[in-house]
């Protein structure tokens, strides 16, 4: 008896630690943010990590949400998003053809990159769970087109979205961008319309901002940055971007994503 019991104790413990290994590779690289039953995990940060110390060097950079629920019922619909970059990350324009708002209107991706080729400055994925009226629920995801812009006089990402399932749809985000003081200098922010989430939820959106190109004849990039690590260190860990997302009904959750870089020689 006190053999099986024991062999039970044994089964429990490595059941248990090999849960609590799943949640941890799982976590890994991510920050959590919990209210209630609706949970988003964040995820993002930069490429490369090895940079110099004080000039600024071309990066990418990643950020994601994936919203659930602990019931694993339909989450409210997401409202806003807004993605705040630490302020040694430099996103610059200059030199950048602009894509109008128009131009994407009603345009497959191919559409869209002929019109708006140019003006590319990332690329994304969005998965959303989708339910028309007596009909049931089923996955949709789809393509993120990020072109640089200016909208109603200030300056932008329109991010065109584009879905196959269940029928061919596109919609278009737009992301107004602010500069401001403290830490986190620069701040992309969107609202979605009612419309977006008319028949469906959002469970996932990824963006990364990448772009090299040539002005004046000196090579550019959309995103740069520096290593700034004290002197006498190789490395530093900085709050890389603060990310949040706001749900309808006004539920807001938010997280700081901390990250290192090494200084490249």
């Amino acid at each position: 008896m006190g053999d099986r019991r024991g062999k039970k104790r044994l089964v429990a413990v490595v059941l248990a630690a090999a849960l609590v290994f799943a949640l941890v590779a799982e976590m890994a690289g991510a920050e959590l943010s919990e209210r209630g039953d609706l949970f988003i995990r964040f995820k993002g940060g930069i490429n490369p990590t090895a940079l110099p110390r004080e000039e600024l060097a071309p990066i990418a950079i990643d950020v994601s949400g994936t919203i659930k629920t602990l019931s694993g019922e339909k989450p409210p619909p997401l409202r806003g998003i807004k993605i705040e970059l630490n302020k040694g990350g430099v996103l610059d324009s200059r030199g950048l053809p602009k894509c109008h708002y128009n131009d994407l209107v009603a345009t497959y991706p191919d559409e869209a990159m002929e019109h708006c080729g140019g003006a590319l400055v990332g690329e994304g994925v969005y998965q959303a769970n989708t339910a028309f009226p007596e009909q049931t629920t089923f996955p949709s995801q789809g393509r993120i087109l990020a072109f640089n812009a200016v909208y109603g006089g200030q300056e932008a990402i329109l991010a065109h979205i584009y879905g196959t399932e269940p029928v061919p749809i596109t919609r278009i985000l737009v992301f107004h961008i602010r500069r401001k003081s403290g830490t986190f200098g620069t701040v992309l922010s969107a609202q979605l319309s009612e419309s977006v989430n008319h028949y469906g939820y959002v469970i996932r959106l990824a963006l990364q901002l990448f772009r090299r190109y040539v002005f004046h004849g000196q090579q550019r990039s959309y995103m740069s940055a520096a290593c700034a690590a004290p002197a006498g260190f190789s490395a530093a860990s900085f709050p890389f971007a603060r990310t949040s997302m706001t749900f309808e009904g006004g539920r807001r959750l938010s997280s700081t994503l901390t990250r290192s870089c090494q200084v490249r020689g």
